[in-house]
């Protein structure tokens, strides 16, 4: 039996969500998985949503037994620990993720035209697979469409080799895949009418001006809060920030991954009503109806004034309903994401005339968790579905690269060996995904301002 290999992993943000999940979450997965690098452009990282104090990155360093870095620059010019990444987690600021995900495409990029060479040895050839780079990054993908558009053509068309991923829990769910194969395979007919709401105790967070980053226009002026990375870099100010950048791109995210096709309720024209925090500014409310170039209708509205709050005791969860309706079924999934039990994803059939017409079915009763499961934000254990998926691209791709190099180490190669670049394991890409949440909410944001329809870009 093959050893596994091991899987070296960069943490690019080391705020809260960094310290709190994602870096626990990589240990919980050893031994075979390392924490490599740290990366944060302050030495003393700072949470106005953590009860204690954050770990400096040089306690980080001894913790984590790991070098650590001001920039992804810095990290990426490091000859000894640059070329040994398997991947890397994007847990800085929503405005700097275009900048950081570039660079580390780009270092995907240089290291496939690097090594993507074939070396001859007594009559049998071996292409060198380059080691792959893959990308967790968090949501949203980013607050430009532009820049969200660019992601995703890099991701997609100029570097498929590394999977890219974006922390959409909900996504992950068994539940969401159930949900997948159902709308795939034409269950609910040509889908029609899509509605959602996302109700939330939020208002702890976005009606407090000291919670920067989540609630203002600039949030990368205020270097190192609550996971802002403290980019520095020239960028124009967001149309808006609160509860849609906050929030929404969970339910969008989840609407447009079950949908799957990319033709399918493409965005195009998008108004929106918000109503905003007394403090902050930040938006509150939101009320929104979005255009789709098939002519389904599509609706989204969301609020963080539930009473309560999900970290308080006794926790108050999120309310979540989201419904897809089609030419021959619908599909129902909405609970309190605190309570299991309160909900179950739904199938019903339009069958006139029959005794089934109508009747409700649950198609996950014979799965392990049958209940309602949307956000994964569990600190305890091995992290979310996403980071399972991030993490088997990894071992994957390191075990290809490192059979490579000890295939071409070999002198006695057996005739004609050809390693495949990309193996026979498909790669997630959730970029496409991404991109739509970030042009509706985008168009959400400047509808809110002109108090007219926008376009989407």
């Amino acid at each position: 039996m093959e050893e596994e290999c091991t899987v070296r992993v960069a943490v690019i943000g080391c705020g809260w969500w960094a310290q709190g999940w994602h870096l626990p979450h990589l240990v919980q997965n050893g031994p075979h998985v390392v924490v490599a690098a740290l990366v944060d452009a302050s030495a003393e990282p700072i949470s106005t949503l953590s009860s204690s104090p954050l770990l400096s990155l040089v306690e980080l360093s001894k913790l984590y037994k790991c070098p650590h870095y001001k920039s992804v620059e810095e990290l990426l010019a490091d000859p000894e620990v640059c070329p040994t990444l398997d991947g890397a987690i994007v847990a800085t600021s929503h405005a700097s993720h275009y900048a950081v995900g570039m660079a580390l495409l780009n270092e995907g990029i240089r290291r496939r035209e690097q090594s993507g060479r074939t070396t001859i040895a007594a009559g049998s050839y071996h292409k060198i697979v380059h080691r792959a780079l893959h990308i967790m990054m968090e949501k949203p993908m980013t607050t430009s469409v532009r820049e969200a558009h660019e992601l995703c053509r890099m991701s997609r068309s100029e570097y498929p080799e590394g999977a890219f991923i974006i922390n959409h829990t909900a996504n992950y769910r068994q539940q969401t895949f159930v949900a997948q194969d159902i709308i795939s395979s034409g269950k609910l007919g040509k889908i029609r009418h899509i509605t959602a709401t996302m109700n939330g105790g939020l208002m702890w967070l976005f009606d407090d001006p000291k919670n920067h980053s989540w609630v203002s226009r600039t949030p990368w002026n205020n270097a190192s809060s609550d996971g802002d990375d403290g980019n520095k870099t020239k960028t124009l100010p967001m149309t808006g920030n609160g509860y849609g950048w906050g929030q929404l791109a969970h339910v969008l995210a989840w609407i447009y991954g079950v949908l799957g096709h990319n033709e399918v309720a493409v965005p195009t024209k998008v108004y929106c009503n918000m109503g905003h925090a007394p403090h902050t500014g930040a938006d509150i409310s939101l009320a929104a109806v979005i255009t789709c170039s098939d002519g389904i209708t599509f609706s989204v509205s969301g609020t963080a004034l539930l009473p309560g709050s999900q970290y308080a005791d006794p926790p108050v969860g999120k309310r979540i309903n989201i419904e897809i309706f089609g030419m021959d079924g619908a599909l129902l999934y909405g609970g309190d994401d605190r309570i299991p039990e309160s909900g179950r994803l739904e199938l019903r059939r339009s069958a006139p005339g029959k005794k089934e017409d109508g009747q409700a079915e649950y198609p996950c009763s014979d799965i392990l968790e049958d209940g309602f499961y949307f956000e994964d934000g569990d600190q305890e254990g091995k992290g979310p579905g996403s980071m399972r998926v991030f993490l088997d691209a990894c071992k994957s791709s390191a075990a290809r690269y490192h059979h490579s190099m000890a295939s071409e180490k070999n002198s006695a190669m057996s005739s004609e060996t050809l390693v495949d670049q990309n193996g026979s394991t498909t790669l997630v890409n959730d970029s496409l995904i991404g991109l739509r949440t970030v042009q509706i909410i985008d168009a959400m944001y400047k509808s809110s301002l002109s108090g007219t329809a926008v376009d989407i870009q």
